[in-house]
């Protein structure tokens, strides 16, 4: 089944106000509850960072949020629903963040998702490109961004967008 079929085609677009209620019910969807977000929290994540959400037929099918700091790229809100959605809407997703945070020079997307993420959304990020990373294995530079974002019942999961690290000014 490819994304091109009726009803598989995604469109992923910047979020706006009127998708509040929406994203709230979808990360309560996609985490089953585990983590309770309410309109006010979602208009925060839409006032202080990039956000994007992934729509098929009018429904809102994936959310993700991300920043850049000292040319690392956190995402720290990525969600999708359902899952059989994660190749089309999640890939679209994360196309879409790094590319941004291309433009913008940053050596590194990294994902911060819950302890309890499933193995089936960690194997699709690793399809992706990215790797689970212990937050002391990263340079020093990057955690000192990270250590603001970073709680302890997370994991990191590292994709680099250069291959080398920016030493000079841009």
């Amino acid at each position: 089944m490819t994304a091109q079929k009726t009803g598989e085609k995604v469109e992923v677009r910047r979020a706006r106000r009127g998708d509040l209620s929406a994203i709230a019910n979808l990360v309560q969807k996609a985490t089953r509850s585990r983590i309770e977000v309410d309109e006010a929290k979602v208009q925060e994540w839409l006032f202080s960072k990039g956000l994007w959400v992934a729509e098929q037929d009018g429904d809102l099918v994936g959310v993700a949020a991300w920043q850049a700091e000292n040319l690392v790229s956190v995402t720290d809100v990525f969600y999708v629903s359902p899952a059989r959605l994660r190749a089309t809407a999640g890939g679209q997703l994360l196309e879409t963040i790094e590319a941004e945070a291309n433009v913008l020079m940053c050596e590194a997307n990294v994902l911060i998702l819950p302890d309890w993420t499933s193995k089936a959304v960690r194997t699709f990020l690793r399809k992706q490109g990215y790797e689970p990373k212990v937050f002391e294995e990263l340079h020093r530079i990057w955690r000192e961004v990270l250590g603001d974002f970073v709680a302890l019942d997370q994991d990191l999961m590292v994709k680099r967008l250069r291959e080398r690290m920016v030493m000079v000014p841009v």
